[in-house]
């Protein structure tokens, strides 16, 4: 009678798509942490000079230099003044700005991230 022996553990292909998979997903990691930190920066900035302005009613160009006064201060690259939104309404004014960052990650692959900040301040 003959006697197989039953497989335990993973396959030596499996350990290879295993790494590749781990490989990807932490070179994807590297690639766009970057991208998201500095777009946490930029809806900081939108945020704290949201709070500053309240009450006050700045206009177009004093608003954009003001963000990009705090940008060049946090080294943020990429945003520019053509993605600057300025909408002013009665009572109110909403601003920010939407961009979005491609990156290229294998071969023709890339990968594209979206950035909408935008605040809304009560003017008097």
């Amino acid at each position: 009678m003959m006697n197989f022996k039953k497989q335990r553990g993973a396959s030596f292909v499996f350990w290879i798509l295993f790494v590749a998979l781990i490989g990807f997903i932490v070179t994807l990691g590297i690639k766009l942490f970057p991208v998201y930190y500095k777009g946490f920066a930029t809806e900081k900035i939108i945020e704290d000079l949201a709070i500053e302005m309240q009450g006050k009613n700045p206009n177009k160009k004093q608003l954009w230099d003001l963000i990009q006064r705090r940008l060049d201060v946090n080294s943020i690259i990429g945003v520019k003044k053509e993605n600057f939104v300025y909408e002013k309404q009665k009572k109110s004014l909403e601003f920010g700005v939407d961009y979005e960052v491609r990156l290229p990650l294998v071969a023709n692959m890339d990968a594209v991230v979206m950035f909408n900040h935008r605040q809304t301040i009560n003017i008097k």
